[in-house]
């Protein structure tokens, strides 16, 4: 984001056994992080965090503790590379298992770290529901084997898929019905599916890929993995440990997925709390990464057509929510940015309701708009990192793209507003920080074309934009998010541009808590501290640790 304001001047394949040096490093980096988490624990979180009272709370395990817990994992032998204060427990969410906090947690606790046990998908299926290729894809490797022998123990498991078909039909539970039995019945019903499953039975028996118990691969063997990578893929790729978490709608935990991350390349996918976390309190992610900000409906769909599980109507994720009276204002903040003029909108496991009275469809047309919209903003940022010089000789054309961008966006929100009749709903997060993205577009690769009106008008609707997401950010979030430090950075930034630039304007905005230079210049001296602070609670450095372990 710092980039953007120059416009105004000066002013996120382990196999089943390693050598001596391997479990050495192993635990010498376990180590470090367990040092590492414990100090981080012992961070004072700052006046603003929603549970300050709880800073003395550490994490101080012994290392055979930590072994201990890894040895309960589904894969003693292919441990993760560390494991935070978590253990796996018999839960009635999900497939039936989770973590569960050991202790009392802050947020900012760091839970599991772990590299991808299979990275990435292969390029035909990029963007696409994985499909048997992928399975082809992962046979192709030189740890196959071991990569097959490993997805037993994931949901739904083998063991899981031969007791349900050796079991009495009437006493398979609904879920397994849902989740196995008509899957597979599905697929097998297609006659090119079942010829591919037995090319790939065939490809697998010549490559000696067998299960653990010896035995050669046949179709439902196929199918199961098919489920097993649709179940608990990520966009990043296949983990074994990370699959143990189960979804929440209100989660209390966040995956920093291995990205590139400016200027530091992250190997390792890890998850940490992003508020204070009871004992025995399940510890939860949210499946969709990318992007979290979408109607309840269309999570919905998504979620059945991926999980096969069902969040459910009103009734249904209230209880998902476990939304039973209105003590929690959080979670009835989750529920309320779903409502629209008051209303829940009526959906099904396929989506939104023809018959919803219109509020349904209201949702489903914004997202359309924001999907367009977004690839607009792809291929503006493509556009420019692949030609750095670009904003500096920009064409006439493709700065009247970005500027239309913004516009439209603008006139989104605001259309956004009166249709949905909830400056807090969901979506509107959304609208306001692709409003905020295609802004930064502008000021940072096109300072050649705006003038100083230009880029403080730009700055007057920016912060505007910024202040309504940081609200809405906190119902839904709390005050310890890494979204909410974005936010206030942008909020920072923004004030500090049009104090430098233009007071007159930025008091023109008659912003709550903003009517003076006085107030506008301690609510930048908060934002800032913010940022700084629940930054400090997401370091993201695993790689920088492991680095360092691997030096010793």
């Amino acid at each position: 984001m710092e980039a953007a304001w120059n416009a105004f001047g000066s002013d996120s394949d382990s196999s089943d056994s390693e050598d001596d040096n391997g479990v050495a490093g192993r635990e010498v980096a376990t180590r470090l992080m367990q040092q590492y988490n414990t100090q981080s624990s012992q961070q004072k979180l700052g006046s603003n965090s929603d549970n300050s009272n709880s800073t003395s709370i550490s994490f101080q395990p012994s290392f055979d503790d930590q072994k201990r817990r890894t040895a309960l994992l589904p894969w003693p032998n292919n441990p993760p590379l560390y494991l935070g204060p978590a253990i796996v427990d018999k839960l009635k969410l999900g497939g039936g298992r989770g973590y569960t906090a050991t202790t009392d947690l802050p947020p900012g606790t760091c839970i599991l770290i772990e590299e991808p046990f299979v990275k990435g998908w292969s390029e035909q299926q990029m963007g696409k529901r994985l499909g048997l290729e992928s399975i082809h894809h992962l046979f192709e490797r030189d740890n196959a084997q071991s990569i097959v022998q490993c997805m037993e123990e994931l949901h739904p498991t083998k063991d899981k898929v031969e007791s349900v078909y050796q079991g009495n039909s009437e006493e398979i539970a609904p879920l397994d019905k849902i989740q196995i039995v008509d899957m597979i019945s599905s697929a097998d019903s297609d006659t090119s599916h079942c010829e591919e499953v037995q090319s790939l039975i065939a490809y697998a028996k010549d490559r000696e890929i067998v299960n653990s118990d010896g035995t050669n691969l046949n179709s439902r063997d196929i199918n199961r993995l098919l489920l097993t990578m649709r179940y608990n893929g990520f966009d990043s790729g296949l983990y074994l440990h990370f699959s143990i978490f189960n979804h929440d709608e209100d989660p209390n935990c966040i995956k920093f997925r291995p990205s590139a991350d400016g200027t530091q390349q992250r190997h390792y996918s890890e998850a940490r709390t992003t508020r204070f976390v009871k004992k025995g309190e399940a510890l939860t992610l949210h499946y969709l990464e990318n992007p979290r900000e979408v109607s309840h409906a269309t999570r919905r769909k998504i979620l059945w057509d991926q999980h096969r599980f069902d969040i459910g109507d009103e009734e249904a994720f209230k209880k998902f929510l476990r939304l039973m009276d209105n003590t929690d204002t959080r979670k009835k903040a989750v529920y309320e940015s779903e409502l629209v003029h008051g209303s829940f909108p009526e959906s099904n496991r396929t989506g939104t309701k023809d018959d919803s009275g219109g509020d349904a469809p209201v949702a489903c047309n914004i997202e359309n708009s924001l999907d367009d919209l977004e690839d607009i903003v792809v291929e503006l940022q493509a556009m420019f990192l692949s030609n750095p010089n670009e904003g500096k000789s920009m064409s006439s054309t493709s700065f009247e793209r970005a500027a239309a961008l913004e516009l439209t966006v603008w006139e989104l929100i605001t259309a956004a507003k009166e249709s949905l009749g909830n400056s807090n709903h969901i979506l509107l997060s959304r609208c306001r920080r692709l409003h905020l993205d295609s802004i930064e577009i502008l000021l940072e690769h096109c300072s050649s074309i705006l003038d100083d009106k230009a880029s403080t008008e730009l700055m007057a609707r920016f912060l505007p934009s910024a202040r309504e997401l940081l609200e809405s950010q906190q119902l839904r979030l709390g005050n310890d998010h890494t979204d909410v430090a974005r936010t206030s950075n942008d909020i920072s930034m923004a004030i500090q541009a049009l104090l430098g630039h233009s007071p007159k304007r930025l008091l023109s905005l008659q912003l709550e808590g903003m009517l003076s230079l006085d107030q506008c210049s301690r609510f930048e001296h908060f934002c800032r501290k913010e940022k700084e602070r629940i930054e400090r609670l997401f370091p993201k450095d695993a790689d920088k640790i492991i680095s360092m372990a691997n030096d010793a």
